[in-house]
């Protein structure tokens, strides 16, 4: 059987989705201009000591209060504006991939609306994404669970996998950052996409395949 499992942002997605979200949401007004902001975030996330908490609060912060139609809405029209930007031919070879698989899921430290939104364009069926909390169908900007980050992701995954009858050693796992080090090192075949220096020195010192975009 064939399992393969994406990362999102600059893996599957040729961008982050997150940064080309709140860019979006700026240019509707829904927020003021956080470009500062993003490159902080950003930064710690490739140093591998991004404060998700704190990020988190940032992007949930312009939802809060969004009933799940509204941010559909929203998510549908992001997507429809941007998703030329945020994919290149390898997006397509990847997806070409997964038309051949058996089990295909995304699994990404990006917040869960988000990440099932793009699934849904690319018509994968699963997807895994940090958890936000929707209570009498409004959005709080809480959390519902631990982020799919790092560690958390592969404990998300896993608990996919048990729930799917599948094993987390069985996959083909495509990422581009070191963050996903721990998902690296329990798949079954890791492949680096367009990784990021220390991704890259692991790769190489462990001989992963690298593609490039």
């Amino acid at each position: 059987m064939k399992f393969i499992i994406f990362d999102l942002d600059d893996t599957l997605l040729s961008g982050d989705c997150e940064r080309e979200w709140i860019t979006f949401l700026t240019s509707k007004g829904l927020m003021n201009d956080s470009s500062a902001e993003l490159d902080r975030f950003d930064l710690d996330y490739r140093k591998g000591i991004l404060d998700f908490e704190e990020y988190s609060t940032f992007v949930q912060k312009p939802i809060m209060g969004l009933t799940r139609e509204e941010l559909d809405n929203l998510i549908e029209e992001f997507i429809q504006k941007n998703i030329h930007d945020l994919t290149d031919n390898l997006t397509k070879d990847l997806l070409n991939e997964a038309s051949f698989a058996d089990k295909v899921l995304i699994a990404s430290g990006s917040h869960d609306f988000l990440v099932k939104g793009f699934a849904d364009f690319f018509k994968i069926d699963s997807s895994i994404g940090t958890p936000v909390e929707l209570k009498n169908n409004i959005f709080t900007g809480q959390l519902s669970g631990e982020p799919t980050f790092s560690d958390g992701k592969v404990r998300a995954v896993e608990k996919w996998c048990n729930i799917n009858d599948i094993e987390v050693k069985d996959s083909i796992f495509y990422s581009d950052s070191i963050n996903d080090l721990p998902m690296f090192e329990v798949c079954g075949v890791p492949i680096a996409v367009n990784p990021d220096e220390k991704l890259k020195k692991i790769a190489k010192e462990r001989a992963f395949k690298v593609i490039y975009r």
